[in-house]
Parts: C-alpha cells; structure tokens; sequence
C-alpha cells in the first residue's frame, strides 16, 4: 500500500515534512507503506482512484461523494487557535497583498481563480458561501478567470499575475505557506473566511487490508503521546491526528446540492454581479 500527502505537499519542504510523518507511522504500524509521488499537474483524482492507496490525503466533498466509499483513517487537528482543536479547515478569499479591496464585496463582478468542482475549498465551500451573499436572483457574484486553476498554486499564481482579481484556498494550505514559503504568504492577503468544514481525511482504498488499516489507523492516533511524534507533527502545525465517521462529512455534499438547486454557479460569464461601491462593501471580512 502506498502513501501520499500530494494535497499538503505545498512545498519540497512540507512534502519532505510529511514524508518523514508517514515514515513514522509506517514503522510503528509495522506496515509497509512506500511513498509514491503523484505531483501536479497528474490529476489528484487519479491518485484517490488507485487501489493501492494505504495512507492518502483525500478531500472530504469526493470523499462523501464517492460510489466506492474508501477507509477512513485518521483527520489532522490544525495546532492553531482559529481551528479550535477541531479537525476542520476554512477556505481563504485571497487577493494581492498590495490590492485597493478591503473587504469581500468589493471584489463581487471580478473574476475569481477556484478549483475543480471536485473540490470542497477550491469550489464546493465558497460557493455555498457565497450564495449566502447574493441577492435573491443572483447567479454569480464572480465571472471566472482566464484559464483553469486546478491546483492550490495555480490559484495563487493567477491573483498574483493579475489573472484573477480573488481566489480561494484551502486555510491549512495557507497556514503551509506561511511557515514554509513566508515570501509566497506576504504577497497575498484574505479577505474572508467561509465557515469552518471537515478537513480533508487520510484515507486507504475500500479493498485494501483492514488489519493493516486498523493498525495505521492506531499510528497515526497515537503520534502526539510522545515526544518524537510530537515533533513531526508541530513541523507540520498540528496537534494530532482525531477519529472521524464517514457522517462527519455528509454535510459537504448537502452544501453543494443546496447550491445546485438554488441554481447558483461559483462563477459566471454572463451573469456576475458588478462589484458594489466602497460605502457599500462590508460583506465577507475575515475573523
């Protein structure tokens, strides 16, 4: 069974973080469990796809969606305040450090980088936020960028090239960056949090052994009793790794189908609405 951490791999420093976590955890589960890269632009889908999967990051929206429901493992407890001791994660609205908007509103009728409608902070969450903003009637408060921005990066780098006015990223992504790529961070700033979702779950493939499973499970659990799994897990900012039910995330597909019947689209051509004046734009600012 394979490892991977491509979802919070956000630099080669992070990556070698969390392959030296999933070491651990292989060793004290006494199951072997080989890193297997699966870099962008290779779809995160293919790697969720893979039968062989023994300890992988997987989003909870396909998580909950999936035919072929895999094995929860364990989800990560972000070590910072904001997430409560709580395995859960927000999506960020990023822009430009250096952009005029001081809140989320001023930001509506411009385009917007997001992620695959795959994915519950790069698309599934912000939309459900956002359509608690919209007037009644709206479609979109947003009109899409230029390209398609399918990964975290691409999202950052089309609002720092000007491609897109707004982004959003997963907030644990962020909190990555700023411990590991502090420059990449000082160049943007948020403007908005949506409410707070369950945090993407370690996950194994639904065929694959459920002893060795049980006993990954166990590691990962157990890593924040001792001094050394501590360390692996502060160099990574978090606290520990928490049991999870396959219920915990039936509210992600719930938001994207109140979404879908509400008829409303993350981003829209044709119909965005434009941008209120500043007197007016005190929507969306972050807590």
């Amino acid at each position: 069974m394979i490892a991977n951490a491509r979802m919070y791999a956000v630099t080669p420093q992070a990556e070698a973080a969390w392959r030296a976590l999933l070491a651990c955890v292989s060793v004290r589960a006494g199951v072997a469990l080989p890193y297997a890269r699966h870099p962008a632009p290779a779809p995160v889908s293919a790697l969720w796809a893979r039968p062989d999967c023994g300890c992988v990051f997987m989003c909870g929206y396909p998580y909950a969606s999936a035919a072929v429901t895999p094995q929860l493992l364990a989800a990560p407890v972000p070590a910072l305040a904001r997430y409560e001791g709580r395995p859960v994660y927000f999506t960020e609205f990023i822009v430009r450090a250096d952009a005029p908007a001081q809140s989320l509103a001023q930001t509506f009728g411009g385009r917007l980088a997001c992620m695959l409608p795959e994915s519950n902070s790069g698309y599934n969450a912000p939309r459900h936020y956002l359509m608690r903003l919209a007037p009644a009637g709206t479609r979109a408060l947003y009109r899409p960028a230029a390209m398609a921005t399918p990964t975290p990066r691409e999202v950052i780098d089309a609002v720092l090239a000007g491609d897109a006015e707004a982004g959003v990223i997963d907030s644990y992504v962020m909190d990555l960056l700023r411990c590991y790529d502090p420059s990449l961070a000082a160049q943007l700033k948020t403007l908005a949090l949506t409410p707070p979702a369950p945090i993407p779950v370690l996950m194994a493939a639904a065929g694959a052994d459920r002893q060795q499973c049980m006993r990954v499970r166990g590691a990962l659990l157990g890593l924040h009793d001792d001094a050394a799994g501590t360390e692996l897990l502060a160099s990574l900012g978090l606290a520990r790794f928490v049991a999870v039910q396959p219920a915990d995330y039936a509210c992600l597909p719930a938001m994207a189908n109140e979404a879908e019947r509400a008829n409303f689209a993350l981003t829209d051509a044709a119909g965005a609405v434009e941008a209120p004046s500043p007197d007016h734009c005190q929507l969306g600012k972050p807590s």
